[in-house]
């Protein structure tokens, strides 16, 4: 695929050459050679090299969003053309979503660990909850419509709002 978001959302599995498995309870480095993942195992990948093909892309507007996706915490710019909010635009996409000037922390042998990364790609599906930090509403993962108490709508809210409160995990 001319972008590696595009390649994720396309592919039920990848086969990963020379990867490096690291425990999260202990830090523990397995090598090996060769490794199937399914992508509905996959929770994040970070994105390295040259941008996707130029031709391709289009005006946005980034918009600062937060996600739990197993044990790790993200935060990240999701970019969603102009007028659009991030989660309206979650609807439209593919369960990869590319977040920009991203950050993800977790734990590791007791530790917090942080890592920027220029390009971080997650797993929609895969998360318990994501959050527009610009407007401090839940966005449902599947839906891309906010998640809302009763009787509360998000600041600019168009369209429907829930009319009672629900979260939607995965297990």
């Amino acid at each position: 695929a001319s972008r590696l978001t595009d390649l994720l959302n396309e592919a039920a599995a990848l086969v990963l050459h020379d990867v490096v498995l690291e425990g999260l309870v202990d830090g523990a480095v397995v090598r090996v050679p060769e490794f199937t993942l399914p992508r509905d195992e996959l929770l994040a990948a970070r994105a390295t090299g040259p941008r996707g093909s130029a031709a391709r892309r289009i005006a946005t507007v980034p918009h600062r969003l937060q996600a739990q996706i197993g044990p790790y915490t993200v935060l990240g710019r999701l970019h969603a053309p102009p007028g659009i909010s991030a989660g309206s635009s979650l609807h439209d996409r593919g369960p990869m979503l590319p977040l920009t000037d991203a950050t993800i922390a977790y734990i590791i042998g007791g530790v917090v660990e942080v890592r920027d990364a220029a390009t971080l790609i997650v797993n929609r599906d895969l998360a318990s909850w994501l959050k527009d930090v610009e407007t401090g509403v839940d966005v449902d993962t599947v839906t891309g419509r906010p998640v809302l108490p009763p009787g509360r709508r998000p600041v600019g809210a168009t369209g429907d709002v829930p009319t009672r409160h629900t979260v939607r995990t995965r297990a």
